[in-house]
C-alpha cells in the first residue's frame, strides 16, 4: 500500500502543473495530461480489490480541472493525451485493445460533457469559492457528464466483461464523480488560492500531514471516522479557507480509499454485500467533501466579510483623518506646523511608524527634510541634514519620475538601490513609500512612509497617501504665500509706524504694539502723535478691519489721509468725515474705525470724537480717577458715505493720562466689552506717577491681550506735562515689536 500512496503527491503536482500552465505548448500540455491521466487511472487499479471495488477514479478530476483551466484550443490536446494514457494503462491491466478504446471514448466523453456544461453555467472556469458554481460544478462534471460516459463506459464492459448494464452504470457514475470531486475540486482552487498557500506553506503542509496521519489511525479504529475528522476538518476550513478544506479532504478521500481496499475500517468490514460496502465508502467521501467544502465556503464568507467590514472601517478613519488633517493644514502657516500637522494625523490613519516631508531646494540639487517623525535620534543624525538629488535612493526618484516609488522590503530596496538599505535595517523597516509632492507636472518635494511590517500597498492604502500629498502640497504652496504676504505686510507696517513716538514739547508719548498670532496674521491697527502748527497735537489710535498685507494697506493710506487732514487744522468731527468718504473709496475691507483728539497746548482743551472706536480713557492726576471718553461718538469709517460725526472738548490738567487704545486690548472670550474696558480703568487708576509710562504701557499690554490673540492690539498713551516740563528719555516705545 505505501508504494501506492506514493504515487498520489505526484498526481497532484502534475495535475496542478497542467491546469495551471495554461500554456500554449502543445506538446508540454499533452506530457503533463497523459502523466497525470495515467497516474490517476493506475492508482484505481492498484486500489482495486473484491472487497470494495474501485471507490473513485481520479483520473476524471485530472481530465475536467485540465480542460476547465485551459483554453479551448488545447482541449483536443488533453482529451487525446488522457485517452492515450488510458489505453496504455488499461492494457497493461489486461484489458483488450478494443475495450481499452472504447473506455478511453467514454472517459473523453465525459470530461467534454463535463467540462462544457460548466464552463457554459459559469461562463469560464468556475470559481468553488462560491456556492452556485459548486452547485453548477457537482452538477455538470460530477453527475451529468459522468452520466453520460457511464452509459457508454458500462455498454463497453457489458460487451467485453459481461458486467450488468445498469450496475455498471451506476459504478461509473459515481465512480467517476467521486473522482471529479476529490480531484478536481481542489485542483481548481488552487491558482484562486494560491497567494494563501503561499503565505501559509508551512501551515499548508503541517495541516495535510496531520490529517493524513489522524485519517490512518481513524481508519484502522472501529469507530465513526467522522467524529475525529470532521474536527479537523473544520479547523482547516477556518484557518485556510476553501483551499484548506478540499485539500485535507482529498487526504482523507485517499485514505478512505486504500485503507477500504486494505481491509481496514468499517467500510472494508461491513457485513453486507460489495456493492452495499463501495456505496457506503464513495457516499462518506462524497459528503465529507462536500460538508468540508461547504464549511470552507462559510469561512472564507466570514472571513472576507470581516475584512470587508475592517476595510470600510479603515476607509471611514481615512476619510475622517483626511478632514481633520485639511482643517490643520488649513490653519498651518509655517513649514514647521505643516509637518507637525501631517505626522500628528497621518501617522496613525496610515499605520506608519515614521514619516518625513522633504522640500527639493531652489536649484533642485537637495532634498531639505522639512520635518521628519518617528525615526530614532541614531536614523536622524545618519539622513536628516538631507539628501542628495544624485544618490539613488526611493525619495529622490519620487521627485525625479513624479511618480510614487513603494518598496516592500529590505531585498526590494537593495536590489534598486544597491549602495542603500542599511538605513532600513537600523530603522527596522519593512516597507517604505515616497509619493511626490506635485505642482501642476512638477515635483517640489516628497512625502515618505515607512512601516515596521510588510505593506500590501493596495488602491485604498496608495489613494491615501495620494490624498495627503495633495493636500501637504496646498498647505505648502497657502504657507509660501502668506509668508510672503507675511513679509511684504511686515515691511509696509514698519515703513508707516515708527519704532517709537516724536518726542513733543509738553507730552510724555508712549506706545505698546504687539501683533496678533501669527495664526491670524498681521492686522491694520496702528497709532498716531503728530505736532500741528498753532501750537496743538494730533493722536489718533484706529483699526481697519481684516488681517494680511490688504489690512496693512488700508491702515497705511488711512493713518496717512488722517495726518494730512490734521495738518490742514480740520477739527475732529470735521476730520473724521472728510476719512469717512475717503475709507469708502479705497478700503479693501470697507470699513474701520478710528478715536481721534486734538490737543490744544496754549488752552489746555483736548478735543476729540471717534467713529465706531472704543471709548478713550482719562486719568486725573489729582484724585486718581478714570473716566471714559464717550462723547463725539460716530459711525465707523466707510459704510455711510453721508455720516455726520460730532466731537466733545475736556479740559486737560497736568499730570493727566489720556489712554488710547484698540479692541485687541478688551476682546476676551467670555466677557463682554464694558466689563474689560471697567477693568482696564480700575487698572489705570492704580498706575503710579513716578513709573515710567512705557513701562506702564507694557504692564497693561501683558496684562490683558491674551498670547494668542485673534488681533493686533495697540495702546497710545499720553502724559500732560507742565509747560515747563521735558518728558525725560526712556526705552524704545514700542514694546514686543
Amino acid at each position: 500500500m505505501a508504494g501506492q500512496l506514493r504515487q498520489w503527491p505526484g498526481l497532484f503536482v502534475l495535475t496542478a502543473l497542467l491546469c495551471g500552465a495554461g500554456s500554449e505548448l502543445t506538446w508540454h500540455t499533452s506530457r503533463l495530461a497523459s502523466t497525470a491521466f495515467a497516474a490517476g487511472a493506475d492508482s484505481s487499479w492498484q486500489s482495486f480489490t473484491p472487497a470494495v471495488g474501485v471507490t473513485f477514479f481520479p483520473s476524471a478530476g485530472v481530465t475536467v480541472a485540465a480542460m476547465l483551466l485551459n483554453n479551448r484550443r488545447l482541449w483536443p490536446v488533453v482529451i487525446a493525451a488522457s485517452m492515450a494514457a488510458a489505453a496504455v494503462v488499461d492494457t497493461r491491466h489486461g484489458v483488450t485493445l478494443a475495450a481499452a478504446a472504447g473506455l478511453a471514448v467514454a472517459h473523453a466523453l465525459e470530461s467534454v460533457v463535463g467540462a462544457s456544461l460548466v464552463r457554459f453555467w459559469c461562463r469560464g472556469a468556475p470559481d468553488l469559492r462560491r456556492r452556485i458554481d459548486l452547485l453548477r460544478f457537482v452538477t455538470g462534471a460530477c453527475v451529468l457528464g459522468p452520466l453520460v460516459g457511464g452509459l457508454l463506459g458500462a455498454a463497453v464492459g457489458a460487451e467485453f466483461a459481461g458486467i450488468w448494464w445498469p450496475a455498471g452504470v451506476l459504478r461509473w457514475l459515481a465512480g467517476d464523480g467521486v473522482g471529479v470531486l476529490v480531484v478536481g475540486v481542489p485542483v481548481l482552487l488552487w491558482p484562486r488560492q494560491l497567494p494563501l498557500i503561499r503565505a501559509r506553506r508551512w501551515e499548508v503542509l503541517l495541516v495535510t500531514a496531520v490529517t493524513a496521519v489522524v485519517s490512518v489511525i481513524v481508519f484502522r479504529l472501529p469507530v465513526p471516522p467522522a467524529l475525529l475528522l470532521l474536527p479537523l476538518l473544520a479547523w482547516a476550513a477556518f484557518r485556510l479557507q476553501v483551499i484548506g478544506a478540499a485539500l485535507c479532504s482529498a487526504v482523507v478521500a485517499v485514505a478512505a480509499n486504500y485503507l477500504a481496499a486494505a481491509g481496514f475500517g468499517l467500510f472494508a468490514t461491513l457485513p453486507v454485500v460489495v456493492p452495499a460496502r463501495l456505496a457506503a465508502t464513495q457516499g462518506f467521501i462524497m459528503v465529507l467533501m462536500l460538508v468540508s467544502v461547504l464549511i470552507g465556503q462559510e469561512a472564507s464568507s466570514r472571513v472576507a466579510e470581516a475584512k470587508q467590514r475592517q476595510a470600510e472601517q479603515r476607509e471611514r478613519d481615512r476619510l475622517k483623518s483626511l478632514a481633520e488633517l485639511g482643517r490643520a493644514l488649513a490653519a498651518a502657516t509655517t513649514p514647521d506646523d505643516i509637518g507637525q500637522a501631517t505626522a500628528a494625523h497621518v501617522r496613525h490613519a496610515a499605520g506608519a511608524d515614521a514619516l518625513v516631508l522633504g522640500l527639493l531646494s531652489d536649484d533642485g540639487a537637495t532634498l531639505n527634510w522639512l520635518h521628519m517623525a518617528g525615526y530614532s535620534p541614531a536614523i536622524e543624525a545618519q539622513i536628516g541634514s538631507g539628501l542628495s538629488m544624485k544618490q539613488p535612493s526611493a525619495a529622490a526618484d519620487a521627485v525625479r519620475t513624479a511618480a510614487p516609488v513603494l518598496i516592500s522590503s529590505v531585498t526590494e530596496y537593495r536590489e534598486r538601490y544597491p549602495a542603500g538599505g542599511q538605513w532600513m535595517i537600523e530603522a527596522d523597516a519593512a516597507s517604505i513609500g515616497s509619493w511626490p509632492l506635485m505642482v501642476g507636472s512638477r515635483a517640489v518635494g516628497v512625502l515618505g512612509l515607512m512601516w515596521t511590517r510588510p505593506q500590501p500597498f493596495d488602491a485604498a492604502q496608495r489613494a491615501y497617501a495620494s490624498a495627503v500629498a495633495t493636500l501637504v502640497t496646498q498647505a505648502g504652496l497657502r504657507a509660501r504665500a502668506y509668508a510672503d504676504e507675511h513679509i511684504r505686510a511686515e515691511t509696509l507696517q514698519a515703513a508707516v509706524l515708527p519704532a517709537q513716538p516724536t518726542k513733543i514739547d509738553g507730552l510724555e508719548v508712549a506706545v505698546w504694539y504687539e501683533p496678533a498670532a501669527v495664526m491670524h496674521g498681521l492686522g491694520g491697527d496702528w497709532w498716531d502723535a503728530l505736532p500741528l502748527p498753532k501750537n496743538r497735537t494730533y493722536l489718533a489710535v484706529g483699526d481697519v478691519v481684516g488681517h494680511g498685507l490688504p489690512a496693512v494697506e488700508d491702515m497705511a493710506q488711512l493713518r496717512a489721509a488722517a495726518r494730512a487732514l490734521a495738518i490742514q487744522g480740520l477739527p475732529p468731527a470735521q476730520l473724521l468725515a472728510e476719512l469717512n468718504i475717503f475709507t469708502a473709496h479705497t478700503s479693501h475691507g470697507q470699513f474701520a474705525t478710528v478715536s481721534v483728539a486734538i490737543f490744544d497746548h496754549a488752552t489746555g482743551v483736548l478735543r476729540y470724537g471717534s467713529a465706531g472706536h472704543p471709548p478713550a480713557l482719562l486719568r486725573r492726576a489729582a484724585a486718581g480717577e478714570v473716566s471714559r471718553l464717550n462723547g463725539g461718538r460716530g459711525p465707523v469709517l466707510g459704510p455711510l458715505r453721508k455720516a455726520t460725526y460730532a466731537e466733545e472738548q475736556v479740559s486737560i490738567s497736568p499730570g493727566d493720562v489720556l489712554l488710547m487704545y484698540t479692541d485687541g486690548l478688551i476682546e476676551r472670550r467670555g466677557d463682554d466689552l464694558d466689563t474689560t474696558i471697567t477693568q482696564v480703568q480700575h487698572h489705570l487708576a492704580d498706575w503710579q506717577p513716578n513709573v515710567a509710562l512705557h513701562q506702564a504701557c507694557r504692564d497693561l499690554g501683558t496684562c490683558f491681550a491674551a498670547p494668542q490673540r485673534k488681533d493686533d492690539t495697540c495702546i497710545l498713551a499720553v502724559r500732560f506735562l507742565h509747560d515747563d516740563t521735558v518728558a525725560g528719555e526712556g526705552p524704545p516705545a514700542v514694546e514686543g515689536k
